[in-house]
């Protein structure tokens, strides 16, 4: 039942949020994004508008966890962007589905990004899966970036985010 519901908010949340929309002359607003991070024991979700500079995700080596990132922007988003440790830390359990894409900087970082079009553009983008924890007593980041078209002029407004990942012998939570 909770993952029949948990499906059917995602399913509205992809309808809701991937609306065609109109490019304003003017546009001083910041785009938006959200990142859920949950599992069987853990559920948060972070946004622009946590301290996230200040926070520490810590989770649990080996375990999986489901995601769920949205980049909103009213008036038209350009794009976003979840950048991730490279797969020594962080390993997808799910494709990266089109019209996402996953670039790879190795040994690095990869870079999970969905672009906009100006000619049509949307009010949002979703991407949701499954990740594991592998980095055995590894700490690093999640980097989160979301752009919008900036109005006529193309005076982009930026979003962005840092958040400190944690990964070893211990169970999820945050550090504040």
């Amino acid at each position: 039942m909770k993952n029949s519901i948990l499906s059917l908010l995602m399913l509205i949340a992809v309808i809701t949020f991937s609306c065609d929309t109109d490019i304003p002359e003017t546009d001083t607003t910041p785009p938006e994004f959200s990142l859920r991070i949950w599992s069987a024991r853990f559920d948060r979700t972070f946004t622009q508008d946590d301290d996230l500079e200040n926070m520490t995700l810590r989770l649990k080596y080996d375990a999986g966890y489901r995601f769920s990132f949205v980049g909103t922007d009213l008036d038209g988003l350009r794009y976003a962007r979840w950048r991730v440790p490279y797969s020594d830390v962080i390993s997808f359990d799910t494709e990266i589905p089109s019209p996402w894409s996953i670039t790879n900087i190795p040994t690095l970082y990869r870079n999970i990004e969905w672009i906009g079009d100006r000619n049509n553009p949307l009010n949002g983008a979703v991407l949701t899966g499954k990740f594991r924890a592998i980095g055995d007593n590894r700490t690093d980041d999640f980097r989160i970036r979301v752009s919008d078209f900036g109005g006529d002029s193309a005076n982009y407004n930026n979003t962005s985010m840092n958040l400190e990942i944690a990964i070893g012998n211990w169970e999820a939570e945050v550090i504040e």
